[in-house]
């Protein structure tokens, strides 16, 4: 009898965290509906400019950043998201919550995972221990409904740029790889354009081949011959393919340099950002006088 309790409470141990999230998920949206409600000026002096999941990022841009929490912590964040997408976000991240089974988790979702493994935690439980592949951690459900902040727009775009060029130089790498080293080939290998992440060595026939993205130098491999040249070509091709903005796989070492590249410089700077609060600090000070003003009327 004693097991079988056991055994109940174990299984059962996501409920009350599940029913917490619930309702702190409603507070939030119903926090951000009074917010909402009200006229412009008196959201620049509302106090409830932050919520458990949403927050003020820059109320003159109209952007927010919002919060997946569970169990009172971060699991993740959007930041910078417009205005007008952000009680969708809440409203998907109810609907997430709502359909995490406190039975039987879906552990193939890696959200879920962070969710459980941060209970288990706090009730003195086994943790699960489980890698995944970026093509599994595209097709989760997401509990932002894919609505990406500023932030990551441009990451984005900067990797859609990236990604363009990395792969263009490797296809030509391969290409300068065949020709060269093609006997019967009608084009002098002098003539040939070098690849600038290659190094050909005529005398011992070995390469050296670098991995260049963002312009910086992430790793390099030496003395390989054309067969391991190529596989390495085809491994970086695949990690290019495969990398998962929203999720990248930072338990990999080359993704997480990849990433880190790719997050340089694509927050908003600090200088626009201190212009824009000047901005709205003047405009606050503007309507206190005239608020004086016509009180003293």
């Amino acid at each position: 009898m004693t097991n079988f309790l056991q055994n109940q409470k174990k299984s059962n141990f996501l409920k009350p965290y599940k029913e917490q999230a619930l309702k702190d998920i409603q507070i939030s949206i119903e926090e951000w509906n009074e917010f909402q409600d009200k006229n412009f000026f008196f959201q620049i002096f509302f106090k409830q400019k932050r919520s458990n999941h949403w927050e003020t990022s820059n109320f003159m841009l109209n952007l927010f950043h919002v919060h997946l929490r569970w169990s009172k912590r971060i699991i993740r964040s959007e930041k910078n998201i417009e205005k007008k997408e952000v009680l969708n976000v809440l409203m998907a991240m109810k609907n997430f919550y709502s359909k995490i089974s406190v039975i039987k988790p879906d552990l193939s979702h890696p959200d879920i995972v962070k969710c459980f493994n941060m209970s288990a935690k706090e009730s003195n439980l086994r943790q699960k221990k489980i890698k995944f592949k970026d093509s599994i951690e595209i097709n989760s459900y997401d509990p932002f409904n894919n609505v990406v902040g500023k932030d990551t727009r441009n990451i984005e775009q900067k990797y859609c740029r990236e990604k363009k060029v990395a792969l263009k130089c490797i296809e030509n790498s391969l290409d300068y790889i065949d020709r060269i080293d093609d006997k019967l080939s009608r084009f002098d290998s002098r003539k040939l354009e070098k690849p600038k992440i290659l190094t050909y060595s005529k005398i011992n026939s070995l390469y050296e081949l670098k991995f260049l993205w963002c312009g910086e130098e992430l790793e390099s491999y030496k003395n390989l011959k054309k067969i391991d040249v190529k596989k390495k070509l085809n491994q970086i091709k695949k990690k290019i393919n495969y990398l998962n903005i929203l999720r990248p796989n930072i338990s990999d070492s080359l993704t997480e340099k990849m990433y880190n590249c790719l997050l340089n410089n694509n927050v908003m700077h600090p200088s626009y950002t201190q212009g824009i609060k000047r901005k709205f600090d003047i405009i606050k000070k503007k309507f206190k006088k005239l608020l004086i003003f016509k009180i003293i009327r």
